[in-house]
């Protein structure tokens, strides 16, 4: 996936835009440059687009399902095998 796409020179290519992809999504890029190449990239490429939107989807769920409380009896479960271990 290090390809870029086109002849468009000011495209950064997919490895790099996945690369980056992480910090992107968090909100970590300061850079305004930086911002805008990833943007750039992810504004024409179908494949990076839709990986942003997969993790993007994932870190979402991952979030809300940390944010609720397991089943009391699946917490002793739990709780018993980590006693016996």
């Amino acid at each position: 996936m290090s390809h870029t796409h086109g002849t468009d020179k000011d495209d950064i290519g997919c490895l790099e835009a996945i690369e980056a992809l992480y910090a992107y999504l968090d909100g970590e890029i300061e850079n305004p440059d930086e911002l805008r190449a990833i943007e750039h990239h992810l504004g024409h490429c179908r494949s990076c687009f839709s990986r942003m939107e997969l993790e993007r989807t994932l870190a979402n769920h991952a979030r809300e399902s940390a944010a609720s409380k397991a089943p009391d009896a699946l917490q002793d479960r739990l709780k018993d095998l980590l006693d016996k271990l």
